[in-house]
């Protein structure tokens, strides 16, 4: 058990810096879509691309300078900033002594229910009316395995905190 709390720790902030990561990006392209700074630049064919802060270097290329591409690309890369936050919080359950409690319970429903429904659902919208060619069904069969994964996890979790709460009341 020492070894998956270990595990757990290390994966918890690799999956919130990843979280912050995802989550940054997409305010610095709401900030350079609304304010257009000198770190977005217009390229020919529609096309445009947002530099890193205070460089010329390209951080992101957009294949479209159009309002919904823009808000396409800012909702998915939210949406994965909200997804490896939660993932964290999945993570964060293995990290206590005693790892079957509401907390982590709540934290593992909280995750399977967003990956089987919220997720499927915004790439069936944008399966259906996206710009871009992205393999939405791969992308929300894989959503779907880890929500049912997830499910099962609670569900033994659950299973878990009640033989506990039976022990604790029975020593």
């Amino acid at each position: 058990m020492k070894l998956v709390r270990h595990i757990s720790i290390i994966a918890f902030y690799l999956t919130r810096v990843m979280a912050a990561g995802y989550i940054l990006t997409a305010l610095y392209i709401i900030l350079c879509a609304l304010f257009q700074p000198s770190t977005l630049q217009h390229l020919p064919g529609n096309r445009f691309a947002i530099c890193y802060p205070f460089t010329s270097e390209h951080f992101l290329l957009g294949a479209e300078y159009t309002v919904g591409y823009i808000t396409e690309m800012i909702l998915v890369i939210f949406l994965y900033g909200a997804f490896f936050a939660l993932l964290s919080n999945v993570f964060q359950s293995f990290r206590p002594q005693k790892i079957f409690t509401m907390k982590g319970i709540r934290h593992l429903r909280f995750f399977y229910l967003i990956n089987l429904f919220l997720f499927p659902l915004v790439f069936l919208i944008l399966g259906i009316y996206s710009i871009e060619d992205y393999p939405y069904v791969a992308m929300i069969t894989a959503h779907c395995i880890m929500g049912i994964f997830a499910l099962f996890l609670a569900a033994i979790f659950e299973q878990g905190l009640n033989l506990q709460n039976d022990q604790d009341l029975i020593i």
